[in-house]
């Protein structure tokens, strides 16, 4: 199989963190990274660059701005994947390489902004694996 860049996953919610992770896998991409924390996302970037990224708006440590920046700022496409929007449509992590899916979400559509977010290589999508993990998904 072909080694290529991962996905980056910042999720502080461990079973949200599983959950996405295979619905990650779902949408066909077989390396991914997930962190919990801006500080652990940052130093990671040092060394790193994902070929996409799915952030929630706030971790454990801080607000998630300096690391939408660095994506940005690197033309990476990401999924902002959370509860908090202030309804407007003009959220900072609003660009043009980004989608927003809310939580709870519909397994369906985040596995359709993956596909249409991310890039061409990435491994063939497996048979609906994630099926058990769907309430969870729902149900928080």
């Amino acid at each position: 199989m072909e080694n290529h860049e991962p996905v980056l996953l910042l999720e502080d919610q461990a079973l949200i963190a599983i959950y996405m992770e295979e619905l990650l896998h779902e949408a066909g991409f077989d390396n991914i990274s997930t962190l919990s924390s801006c500080a652990a996302a940052a130093e990671w970037l040092q060394k790193n660059t994902p070929e996409l990224a799915v952030i929630e708006t706030r971790l454990r440590d801080e607000p998630c701005d300096a690391i939408a920046a660095v994506l940005n700022q690197r033309g990476v496409p990401y999924i902002v994947h959370s509860v908090e929007r202030d309804g407007s449509g003009n959220h900072p992590y609003m660009g043009t390489k980004c989608k927003w899916i809310d939580k709870p979400c519909d397994p369906d559509e985040f596995v359709k902004a993956v596909k249409e977010c991310g890039p061409s290589r990435r491994k063939p999508a497996p048979a609906a694996s994630g099926i058990q993990y769907q309430e969870q998904c729902h149900h928080r």
